[in-house]
């Protein structure tokens, strides 16, 4: 899809983001025993260049997570996150354990983006009824540029236009972190998935 969306259209894909944040912030809450609430205050279809506008510079460090997304409308989802945010983020979700060393962090961090990669995949096959699977997630911790280099070359090829969904958390002390969430399609998944929704 390499044209601007239109306001319908648009609504469509906050309302599937919308379900994706209510099933991640329901699973999240089950894994951990704790009260997480996820807002999707804004969905949106930006180029690759907009991208790293979004997310600071092209050095900033962040976290980030990709799944590669398998089935009827494939493609990679992206997880990023500031890096010193994500370590705090962890930190509440191992709150009541001691002396945890990074690479615990990393891995909740990991198993973070795992759930929210799939409950927008999920949301996306609940409403759609088209097919898809994730793979097993990757995370690393780089430079936005080296980050969004690594996921557009995994992708292989892909259409000029990607997903961005910002996602906010709110944790049982009303503490508020923020992450943005891409799916970055491969050419022809974004209208398959418009098509099963009867917008395009």
């Amino acid at each position: 899809m390499d044209k601007a969306l239109n306001e319908l259209q648009l609504d469509a894909l906050r309302e599937v983001g919308n379900i994706g944040a209510g099933n991640a912030a329901t699973a999240l809450s089950q894994i951990l025993n704790k009260k997480i609430d996820m807002m999707v205050p804004k969905v949106d279809v930006v180029p690759f260049d907009n991208i790293v506008e979004k997310l600071g510079n092209e050095e900033k460090v962040v976290v980030a997570v990709l799944l590669k997304v398998f089935g009827d409308a494939p493609g990679n989802i992206l997880f990023v996150m500031d890096e010193k945010k994500s370590q705090e983020f962890s930190s509440v979700m191992l709150a009541g354990f001691e002396d945890v060393p990074e690479e615990m962090h990393i891995s909740v961090f990991q198993e973070i983006g795992n759930i929210l990669g799939n409950s927008y995949i999920g949301a996306i096959s609940q409403i759609t009824g088209l097919n898809l699977i994730s793979s097993v997630p990757a995370v690393a911790t780089d430079m936005v540029i080296a980050v969004l280099t690594t996921t557009f070359l995994d992708a292989e090829q892909y259409s000029d236009y990607v997903l961005s969904i910002d996602t906010n958390f709110i944790d049982e002390y009303n503490k508020e972190s923020g992450g943005s969430i891409f799916y970055v399609p491969k050419p022809g998944s974004l209208d398959k998935i418009l098509t099963k929704l009867g917008l395009n």
